[in-house]
């Protein structure tokens, strides 16, 4: 395993470079046009406490303002971004529409993987990771059940962890999740190359680094990188268009390293396509989708070049829910989470759903109270008897 890496460095580099030019070209040219300079916008601004912390990973329960839902929801992101693109800016946060609504919201941050993550599998994180931070989150929240939001690698991870049983969901929310991995995308062409050997990649790094992974997620659109310049050009007058284009540069320059064992599992998903198939094992776990049995909401962006539509739909017919909803939106893999549409349509109806499944959800843990209670042996149950009020004396 390499302990210096000179590309590293000259990748981190590069970006310093690239986003002081970019600075410096976007006030130059708002200069010209009248308008005063800009710096960079505070991202991932919404208030949080960390409830627990495991390694580098953290969780995060969201401060909330207004009193509402009782059930939690977990918000779970790919192990390679920062979770922060659902807390961008205040006016395109997802976090904060789903806190305006009364949600109680928690997010588990994976961050940064050191050495001494290069030999976690996938099944680490899915069934032993993120149902000890569910744990957490039912217990301080009260509750025997969760939601679960998973963002693209999020979603797939949960869905492992609901399919192994590992974690109580009361719903899931599955935003752009990658399912059927044989899909038309250039991605999943590329990680089933003839010749492509992910356990190289991690033998040489360890942790497959940003240097390696973005310049490969970037070439997946090459037109956007030019076309999004000329597009910035046309309005780099327009204060809030400019704000939220440099609140993206900032999360795309961003992005972390890929822990080693677990991305040699995740390459061999899209080459075996197991999850699909039902053919899928973590360490001695089958996971079957048809084990799925809460309700579903699938969120599918029609332009997604990174999880097409065809990888994320293929789950409506893959568990056993009666209970699914869809809804598909125009645009792409990123713009679920920061698009004005989105914001507009989008979370509000993923808001009502998950208020809807709230009130079934309570209801059930109402009734697993009641069930416990009564299957409690009778020496065990704790009763309470008035007191007898104490007589006055006279005088």
């Amino acid at each position: 395993m390499s302990t210096f890496d000179p590309l590293d460095l000259a990748f981190r580099a590069g970006q310093e470079l690239y986003k002081a030019g970019l600075l410096s070209l976007i006030n130059t040219r708002r200069q010209t046009r009248g308008k005063a300079p800009v710096g960079w916008p505070l991202v991932a601004a919404t208030p949080a406490d960390v409830m627990w912390q495991e390694g580098n990973a953290r969780l995060l329960r969201y401060r909330r303002t207004t009193p509402g839902a009782r059930t939690p929801l977990l918000l779970v992101c790919s192990l390679i971004n920062r979770p922060y693109v659902l807390d961008l800016l205040a006016e395109r946060s997802v976090v904060g529409k789903l806190l305006e609504r009364g949600h109680d919201v928690w997010l588990l941050d994976w961050g940064t993987p050191t050495a001494a993550d290069a030999t976690r599998s996938l099944a680490d994180y899915a069934l032993e990771q993120l149902p000890r931070a569910a744990a957490v989150v039912t217990e301080r929240a009260g509750s025997d059940r969760l939601h679960l939001l998973g963002y693209c690698m999020g979603g797939t991870l949960s869905l492992m962890a609901i399919a192994a049983d590992r974690v109580p969901a009361a719903s899931l929310v599955a935003m752009a999740t990658p399912v059927a991995m044989h899909d038309e995308g250039l991605l999943s062409l590329w990680c089933r190359a003839p010749g492509f050997e992910p356990a190289e990649l991690a033998k040489a790094y360890g942790n497959v680094p940003p240097h390696v992974l973005q310049p490969a997620f970037k070439m997946l659109d090459p037109v956007s990188l030019a076309t999004k310049f000329v597009h910035l050009d046309g309005k780099v007058e327009d204060d809030d268009f400019v704000r939220f284009f440099l609140a993206m540069e900032t999360w795309l320059e961003d992005s972390v390293a890929f822990p080693g064992r677990a991305f040699v599992d995740w390459i061999a998903l899209y080459r075996t396509d197991a999850l699909r198939k039902g053919e899928l094992v973590l360490d001695g776990t089958a996971i079957d989708l048809a084990r799925v049995r809460c309700p579903l909401f699938h969120i599918i962006a029609d332009g997604d070049y990174i999880t097409p539509p065809a990888s994320s739909l293929a789950l409506e017919t893959l568990t056993s829910t009666p209970a699914q909803t869809t809804m598909r939106m125009s645009g792409g893999h990123i713009g679920l989470s920061t698009g004005r549409a989105a914001h507009e349509r989008l979370w509000p109806a993923v808001s009502d759903w998950l208020q809807r499944n709230d009130a079934t959800a309570q209801r059930n843990d109402a009734a697993a109270q009641k069930a416990r209670a009564a299957a409690m042996p009778v020496a065990a149950r704790k009763v309470v008897r008035p007191q007898p009020k104490s007589k006055k004396r006279k005088r």
